[in-house]
């Protein structure tokens, strides 16, 4: 099957389900065998360089690609180009977090540019869809999940630095991740649904 091929497969939107579901399944297993984490002193990253960090990062890169390729897709069934932007600037945070993965906390700086890059490129796709989503009748609730992602985030690292968590930044991390990963999955199961129908996006 050709690159092409695979973008316009009518099931490339479980991609962007299969993606987040992953990571933060494994996210959470990390977590859970590692008993030195702790929310307010650590950095979710710092998973990627103790014993469980062939997990944790290996479900980073997967999740990253996953969603490239989905976010590739979508270009190409939105009809907008608000819509096709906002994708591509989800493309970039996709790869940016499959660098995450590649470059861990021992690979400094680059491990630090790709971290901020990821969650300043998914908070600013948020921005972009969800005010356009929200617009659309037919797809109100992802615009509402997006702007939902946008003020969650915003809200953790603004608090995060005007007054802090912690010494850590696992918290404000999760709060733009984890929303971002479940808004994402929301998007994928939406293009699915309207590839199945054949209905324009």
């Amino acid at each position: 099957m050709t690159l092409k091929g695979i973008l316009l497969h009518r099931k490339i939107g479980w991609l962007a389900v299969i993606g987040p579901v992953y990571a933060l399944g494994s996210i959470a297993i990390s977590i859970s065998l590692s008993p030195w984490f702790g929310w307010r002193n650590n950095a979710i990253s710092d998973l990627g360089v103790h014993a469980v960090a062939p997990i944790f990062n290996f479900s980073l890169i997967v999740c990253g690609v996953l969603c490239a390729v989905f976010s590739c897709g979508a270009m190409f069934r939105f009809r907008s180009w608000i819509s096709r932007a906002g994708m591509a600037v989800m493309f970039q945070a996709c790869v940016a977090l499959a660098g995450i993965g590649v470059f861990t906390e021992d690979y400094s700086p680059h491990h630090f540019y790709f971290s901020v890059t990821f969650f300043a490129l998914l908070l600013l796709a948020a921005l972009i869809l969800g005010p356009y989503f929200l617009l659309i009748r037919r797809t109100r609730w992802l615009g509402a999940a997006g702007i939902g992602v946008v003020v969650l985030g915003l809200f953790g690292w603004a608090y995060h630095i005007a007054v802090g968590w912690g010494a850590g930044v696992a918290i404000p991390e999760a709060m733009t991740f984890v929303p971002g990963g479940v808004w994402f999955a929301m998007l994928g199961l939406f293009v699915v649904r309207r590839d199945c129908s054949k209905e324009k996006l």
